[in-house]
């Protein structure tokens, strides 16, 4: 079947439109958009969009989701603060709280492709499961965080400080989105997550050790949530199991999903994610510039989520 032309355009330069259009859309009708303010306020909001979105986008091209990553970074964050609460510095607390994050990502891939429960139950089931281990060893309060008078890194360097203009927790993001490009472009983990989302059977009939890939899909999802953990406590200086009720799970996928990966598995690309994610954001802040409630700013991202989803499995029966 013949693609069409505009169906060609928007497959590749869609997404950068809708960026263009709603960044104009809301310069010109809400007041203040434009300031240096918001302008770094978009940076801190789409560095924690950046990190969920890129690891969830391996997740979903191998053709699965992953319902737990909110709940991974409110219990890294969780024990980063009650660390540094018991007198360790920030990088052996990050260190433990980035080790948990990976740990917990590394045991969703382990029972889905080891023991094959499903990955929905086992996602759902880390979901509940790290929340409530953040609800417990915190006694279901924030942990405030205050760095040791001998610290020569302060926790503030995940996401409270700027190099210049820009918010510290944007600079990590973008290094993390450049080592995930480089993965997905240049190594077998990226080529072999094409394959398994493509077609899983097919994959592991030419070779592929498909479960040692879906393993370590998982497990970065999990040091990206980690690292996103990490950036969410510094933002505040606080450890909250509330991050895990924050709807990163579905705000990572919808970043994915605007940016072009397919629910189906098989397709996508880290860079449209990133310009998914900052879509998400001007979508959110130029609705709240507005005075618009944060009950409806969720009502039109849903729906641009379902809009984008539905465009995709169109064109896909189309196809067919």
């Amino acid at each position: 079947m013949q693609v069409s032309l505009g169906k060609k355009i928007y497959d590749k330069f869609g997404v950068y439109i809708i960026l263009a259009a709603l960044f104009i859309f809301f310069s010109v009708t809400s007041e203040g958009f434009l300031s240096l303010s918001n302008i770094t306020n978009l940076l801190r909001t789409g560095a924690v969009y950046i990190l969920f979105g890129c690891g969830m986008t391996f997740v979903m091209i191998s053709g699965k989701i992953d319902l737990s990553i909110g709940a991974i970074a409110a219990l890294s964050g969780c024990i980063v603060a009650l660390c540094v609460q018991a007198g360790m510095t920030t990088i052996p607390a990050s260190i433990i709280g980035i080790a948990v994050g990976v740990g917990c990502g590394l045991l969703n891939g382990f029972c889905i492709a080891k023991l094959r429960v499903p990955f929905f139950i086992m996602t759902a089931g880390m979901m509940y499961g790290a929340a409530g281990v953040a609800l417990v060893i915190t006694h279901e309060t924030s942990v405030a965080i205050v760095d040791a008078e001998n610290a020569k890194v302060p926790f503030e360097f995940w996401g409270s400080q700027k190099v210049g203009l820009i918010p510290s927790q944007f600079i990590v993001a973008i290094i993390f989105f450049a080592i995930c490009l480089y993965i997905m472009k240049n190594t077998k983990m990226g080529r072999y997550t094409y394959a398994i989302g493509s077609n899983e059977k097919t994959a592991r009939l030419s070779g592929v050790n498909v479960d040692k890939y879906n393993i370590l899909i998982f497990t970065l999802n999990g040091l990206a949530a980690a690292i996103a953990g990490m950036v969410l406590a510094s933002r505040l200086m606080t450890g909250s199991p509330n991050v895990a009720d924050g709807g990163y799970n579905i705000l990572a996928i919808a970043a994915a999903a605007i940016g072009g990966t397919s629910l189906s598995g098989g397709e996508g690309n880290i860079v449209k994610t990133v310009v998914g994610a900052f879509v998400i954001c001007i979508i959110s802040t130029g609705l709240n510039i507005m005075g618009v409630n944060s009950s409806m700013q969720k009502i039109v991202i849903g729906a641009v989520l379902v809009i984008v989803v539905a465009v995709d499995m169109i064109g896909r029966r189309k196809a067919e």
